[in-house]
């Protein structure tokens, strides 16, 4: 008999978004039939809310995001944390004491919002993140320098995200800073993604699983590379698009079509909809 899924988790960018960072109409319409059918739908992603917002605004009754690569789990009708982990101020003050000086763009998490230095927004192509710039323009606060803003206004942050121009200087900064109480979730030659000790999307997928009252055996998980290796092996039913990673892709129960063919879309039809 076919497994009766509940509820459908998907990362964002690389899996459920395309090349141009658009959720098409066919995803769209795929999602907003499954919750008309009383199923759960969310965004699993490491960006903030406020870099979610425009895309949860086209789905109609979407209820709970993962965000901020699980640090921060968000009831979107009440605005309610169901969970909520981030570093302490002394941690990111050593992570800026390491970084310091290098040739990185730095994005800081915190209060929901996301914060990021103006020089390194106007040169995004320079860190390899030029596919971003129309959302950082648009929803990041932009400030002139961002560790002497946050020295000056020090504070929890729920992820520290630094991308780097240059292929050494993330190996050089995580030696510096990999015995603190931190999870790395994401590690490349450029781009280093920190959360507090203990984050994922897996715990993020557990919370919301909680508060509704289902089973990890009644999700799906979709996503496309190792910081979305958690959620899915922890879900009923693990996806990934033909344009993840070869462990992802090894790992996965299911191989859907790649991010610019509407592979979540069709997971939802196949799987979710009655």
């Amino acid at each position: 008999m076919k497994m009766k899924y509940k509820l459908l988790a998907t990362d964002m960018d690389g899996t459920v978004l395309n090349d141009k960072k658009e959720l098409t109409p066919r995803t769209v319409a795929a999602m907003n039939k499954a919750i008309a059918q009383g199923k759960y739908v969310m965004f699993s992603t490491g960006r903030s809310i406020s870099l979610v917002k425009p895309y949860i605004d086209m789905v109609q009754g979407m209820k709970y995001a993962i965000t901020c690569s699980g640090a921060s789990v968000i009831d979107l009708e009440t605005n309610e944390k169901l969970l909520y982990k981030t570093m302490d101020p002394e941690t990111v003050k050593h992570i800026i004491a390491a970084a310091s000086g290098s040739y990185a763009m730095p994005i800081m998490f915190r209060n929901d919002k996301s914060y990021g230095q103006r020089w390194c927004v106007e040169d995004c192509a320079g860190f390899g993140v030029a596919a971003y710039e129309g959302v950082y323009r648009s929803c990041m606060q932009i400030v002139d320098d961002i560790f002497a803003d946050f020295m000056e206004h020090p504070c929890e942050l729920e992820k520290f995200n630094l991308f780097f121009g240059n292929d050494y200087e993330a190996g050089e900064i995580y030696e510096k800073i990999k015995e603190l109480p931190l999870t790395f979730t994401s590690f490349t030659k450029h781009t280093l993604e920190i959360n507090a000790s203990g984050v994922s999307k897996a715990e993020g997928l557990k919370a919301v699983c909680n508060r509704l009252g289902i089973s990890l055996d009644e999700c799906i998980a979709v996503g496309d590379a190792e910081n979305d290796e958690e959620m899915l092996t922890c879900a009923g039913l693990n996806v990934a698009v033909a344009n993840g990673t070869d462990k992802i892709k090894a790992l996965a129960n299911v191989i859907t079509d790649d991010c610019n063919h509407d592979g979540v879309a069709k997971i939802i039809e196949q799987y979710l909809l009655d």
